[in-house]
């Protein structure tokens, strides 16, 4: 990712995290991220969702190249299982978690398909800021492919996202980072 780009990224990620917190519901919260543990009881998320990719790599015989523009959207399915709770910090409310998924997306550029198949792993860092409120950060690598599984190509993973949770078994989830964007709903299953 160009230096431009990503910082612009940031910049984009860091201004919403301070609009979010300097809301009056924020500043009235019942924050929770020094409480271990103070979160939904669960073993997994399941979480449809639909994707839009503003960025990509597109290969051409051997040259990969990197392209912005050019809009896919599709749709797709992630679970994620979570590993170790609290997590690396033990002092605040965090869980680990494995994520894996499939999503399907349309494709003007496939040289087989007018698909993409994409299948990413990732882990998941959850940090859950207030009972309403969690942020996560994913990294990772997807696995891609024009059509069904005829080229593949691997490509990193990298999001950042956040939770809005109605009660202590679903949540509308958003999910922003290479490749794509995403909106969905998480439900907790499991205690």
């Amino acid at each position: 990712m160009r230096t431009r780009t990503r910082k612009l990224l940031f910049s984009t990620a860091f201004a919403a995290g301070v609009l979010v917190a300097s809301a009056p519901e924020a500043l009235a919260a019942d924050w929770v991220i020094k409480q271990p543990s103070a979160h939904p009881t669960y073993r997994a998320e399941l979480e449809p969702h639909g994707n839009l990719i503003l960025y990509r790599y597109r290969n051409y015989g051997r040259a990969s190249r990197r392209y912005f523009g050019d809009a896919e959207g599709g749709a797709g399915f992630r679970a994620s299982i979570e590993l170790a709770d609290p997590a690396f910090i033990k002092k605040i409310n965090n869980t680990i978690a494995i994520s894996f998924g499939l999503d399907l997306t349309n494709c003007r550029y496939c040289r087989h398909d007018e698909f993409s198949i994409w299948s990413p792993v990732a882990m998941q860092w959850n940090f859950f800021l207030t009972r309403k409120w969690s942020v996560f950060g994913e990294v990772g690598a997807i696995v891609r492919s024009d059509g069904f599984y005829r080229d593949l190509w691997l490509d990193p993973a990298l999001w950042v996202g956040g939770r809005y949770h109605f009660n202590d078994k679903i949540a509308l989830t958003m999910r922003a980072g290479v490749p794509w964007l995403s909106i969905g709903v998480s439900f907790f299953v499991g205690s």
